[in-house]
């Protein structure tokens, strides 16, 4: 069984309704881009988030196709206006070996 990709989804400014926040999402995928090699000298093999998709209340608001890129740990940062009655954001992706992965956060609102 393959080792699970861990990622976090958080939230940086005041949950208040209609204000704009900044999410943060980080994932800990090797993002391996193909062209390294080891002590070896063998090529290490490509392994690339490919698809990333965004939610918000079930409303996909960003699709990014990153290519290699991205560093490792993978990090996307992306700004949205909090809803009036709060909800759930949730983050999607797809690697080039069929991996994938979700993060879901729910957009607690201050009083």
């Amino acid at each position: 069984m393959a080792t699970p990709v861990l990622s976090r989804l958080s939230f940086s400014g005041e949950l208040r309704p209609g204000r704009t926040v900044e999410a943060r999402w980080i994932c800990n995928h090797p993002m391996e881009t193909g062209f390294r090699v080891d002590d070896s000298g063998q090529r290490i093999a490509r392994h690339i988030i490919t698809q990333v998709q965004c939610r918000l209340n079930c409303q996909v608001i960003l699709q990014a196709t990153p290519g290699t890129g991205w560093s490792s740990p993978a990090y996307l940062a992306f700004s949205l206006v909090v809803p009036e009655q709060g909800g759930t954001v949730a983050v999607s992706w797809l690697d080039d070996q069929g991996a994938k992965g979700q993060v879901e956060q729910r957009l607690v609102l201050l009083p």
